[in-house]
């Protein structure tokens, strides 16, 4: 009996939690009783309790109640231990089904972008990017995505170093360069028209966590006489699967 009230005690408290944690501007006392049905008295009770706990806060000017700073360092924790690769799966694994085409899981390492995962659709072709194989950021979608996010010093360590002509489309002019990646940043898109392998183009875009961090980039590649017809529904796709994916990492967009 004992045990089913506390379980009972613990559902009505994380129900107001979630009240709250739904509204970043805050909710009244009222606004919780009428989303949680619960009774005035008992709302009244488990704030007070969340209160002391500091896992809410009470602004007396708006009557509002917010999150507080131990809710958000239980959230902030759980989001830190998250490993991205298990996050990422269903959702590229599900773009690669619905695109048919590969889609590579990528992370920043000192000018190089690092391949992580690597999903096939079913006209997908061989490519000669391996899990754990290393490409210059400057010169391939993901790599953009990435480099466009480090610092000013580091682009610029990057892009001032003598770039690689892989094939005769690779961008290799420094101010061209600079250009893109100031592009990239705005629109969370980059592409790859064929400059790191001849007959390849790529499109990738970014993955933010909860600090607004570009923690990795999510790209499709493929033919470029197969891809050129359908880049501007791969990009809108890949934007919709990094968006979900950032979500779950705990990102609010600010725009």
């Amino acid at each position: 009996m004992i045990q089913k009230e506390a379980t009972s005690a613990i559902d009505k408290a994380i129900s107001v939690l979630d009240v709250i944690s739904n509204c970043a501007a805050g909710v009244t006392i009222n606004e919780i009783i009428e989303a949680t049905k619960l009774n005035k008295i008992i709302i009244k009770k488990i704030l007070k309790t969340l209160l002391d706990r500091e896992y809410v806060f009470f602004d007396e000017k708006s009557d509002k109640y917010t999150l507080g700073f131990k809710s958000l360092e239980l959230g902030i924790s759980g989001l830190v231990n998250v490993n991205i690769v298990d996050v990422v799966i269903p959702f590229i694994k599900s773009l690669s089904n619905t695109i048919n085409e590969t889609c590579f899981l990528g992370v920043y390492n000192s000018g190089n972008v690092v391949y992580l995962y690597k999903s096939e659709g079913n006209n997908a072709i061989h490519t000669s990017s391996n899990l754990g194989h290393m490409r210059p950021a400057y010169c391939t979608g993901l790599g953009r995505i990435l480099l466009s996010h480090q610092s000013q010093q580091e682009i610029d360590r990057v892009l001032l170093s003598p770039l690689l002509k892989h094939t005769k489309n690779t961008i290799t002019d420094t101010q061209k360069l600079y250009d893109i990646l100031d592009e990239v940043r705005r629109e969370n898109i980059a592409y790859d028209w064929e400059e790191v392998e001849e007959g390849l183009i790529c499109v990738a875009s970014g993955i933010f966590n909860y600090s607004n961090d570009v923690v990795a980039a999510l790209s499709i590649t493929g033919p470029s006489n197969r891809m050129q017809n359908q880049m501007k529904k791969c990009a809108s796709l890949l934007k919709e699967t990094t968006n979900s994916i950032s979500s779950r990492l705990g990102y609010i967009a600010t725009k």
